[in-house]
């Protein structure tokens, strides 16, 4: 009799062991949930500031391509002068026309292409006075800088600087 009751208590014993180890490990599994959330909470919050600093960063580039700023830039005074002298919307205006004006590039076309400024976003309007153009013919590509000058009727006359074929 003795040797059954040291033997259910042996087995009481092993049992709650048994409960206290798996209690241990169910919470440490709880802790390390717990941990994660954390984390993840955290990386949730750098994902979300990372968008922002990204949104942020796409306006400025995407300002950057719609007024062609490559420093110097066409500033807002600059572009107050420009229409003053008859230029509703001096970046459109001076990109449409240097596009319109294909004969101002020098290099020759190849393979039956035509020279030209086929990419606005390739048209960078530096200042008042300059314009760093992308140009191509589907075959070869280049770039200019050029001169523009605007008369009192708000008409660009343009004048090359250099020119380079890649």
């Amino acid at each position: 009799m003795k040797e059954k009751k040291a033997y259910i208590i042996i087995i009481q014993s092993a049992v709650i062991g048994i409960l206290l180890v798996l209690l241990v490990f169910s919470q440490a599994k709880a802790w390390r949930v717990s941990g994660l959330e954390e984390q993840l909470d955290a990386s949730r919050l750098l994902v979300e500031e990372c968008i922002i600093r990204n949104d942020s960063i796409s306006l400025l580039l995407q300002e950057c391509r719609v007024t062609g700023a490559t420093p110097p830039f066409l500033d807002s005074r600059q572009i107050e002068d420009l229409q003053k002298k008859g230029l509703s919307d001096p970046l459109r205006e001076i990109r449409e026309d240097l596009a319109a004006g294909q004969g101002i590039i020098g290099s020759a076309s190849v393979l039956g292409g035509t020279m030209g400024f086929y990419f606005m976003d390739g048209i960078h309007i530096l200042n008042k006075k300059w314009v760093f153009a992308y140009f191509e013919d589907g075959h070869l590509a280049g770039a200019m800088l050029l001169r523009y000058d605007i008369d009192d009727d708000g008409d660009i006359s343009w004048k090359v600087l250099d020119e380079m074929i890649y």
